[in-house]
């Protein structure tokens, strides 16, 4: 049986396996369970009572994460049905799923490590001005600064995420001042045991100063003190090297369907 999740304790089973999705499921859940509208969270059930797969069902993504086995049946049928009303652009998955999907759909497959740190990192003596938590406009502007414009309804939505996030202790945002804000970086999801650490950016004109090493030693350090491994995903090998000389390390594999007659029609 698939359904919207009704307990959050079902998700302990994937951040068993999946720290870092764990993370990202968790915070969703958390910031929606009060709103079935917009909640994205989908669990399939086993006789058990068990959940064996786990959906994040975004309006032009899917995240699908099977720890325990290939999905099931309904699993497969839920997504394919998603897909099937045409706006999805890619899927995240982890290895169990991977060829389910790739039977099914006619998507290009990328591949993405996850990443943990298991120690506090040694701040910079630099002296940056940050602020946390409160700043989303100035936040928003600079993901759009670096990867340019979207729909109003877009940054809202995203806004929304945030401020849930924050209520319901789930999400951290930084964000680094030079005049105006420059980088971000959030922790966005906690579990008992792990965070996850996303939205690294900083605006082209400032990148090379240490803005986003700094943001990410902040996250890091915050989590370790939170008794919580930190955990994230390199944009690419560039900035995986970044996060090796923080200390982190490459820990396992997920993968990306990406899904380029979609994304081209939606040019």
């Amino acid at each position: 049986m698939i359904k919207l999740i009704d307990d959050l304790s079902l998700l302990e089973r994937l951040s068993e396996k999946e720290p870092y999705f764990g993370c990202l499921f968790r915070c969703a859940a958390e910031s929606f369970f009060d709103d079935p509208e917009l909640l994205s969270i989908w669990v399939e059930i086993d006789e058990h009572g068990d959940a064996n797969s786990f959906i994040n069902a975004g309006t032009d993504y899917i995240m699908l994460f099977s720890p325990y086995g290939i999905p099931g049946f309904e699993t497969v049928l839920f997504v394919t049905n998603l897909v099937s009303q045409g706006n999805i652009e890619h899927i995240e998955c982890d290895k169990n799923s991977l060829g389910v999907l790739k039977n099914l759909f006619d998507f290009e497959t990328e591949n993405a490590v996850q990443m943990f740190a298991e120690n506090r990192i040694d701040m910079p003596k630099n002296k940056f001005s940050i602020k946390s938590s409160e700043n989303f406009d100035d936040g928003w502007k600079v993901t759009e600064s670096a990867f340019g414009k979207e729909k109003d309804s877009v940054k809202d939505f995203w806004k929304l995420k945030m401020v849930r996030g924050v209520l319901k202790k789930q999400t951290t945002l930084f964000t680094l001042y030079e005049e105006e804000a420059v980088s971000t970086a959030c922790i966005r999801g906690r579990t008992e045991k792990a965070g996850a650490i996303t939205s690294v950016v900083t605006s082209p004109d400032y990148r090379k100063k240490g803005y986003a090493s700094y943001l990410t030693a902040l996250c890091v350090n915050m989590l370790v003190d939170e008794h919580r491994t930190p955990w994230l995903v390199p944009a690419n090998p560039k900035v995986r090297k970044m996060y090796e000389k923080l200390g982190f390390k490459a820990a396992k594999e997920y993968y990306y369907l990406y899904n380029i007659k979609e994304k081209e029609e939606r040019k």
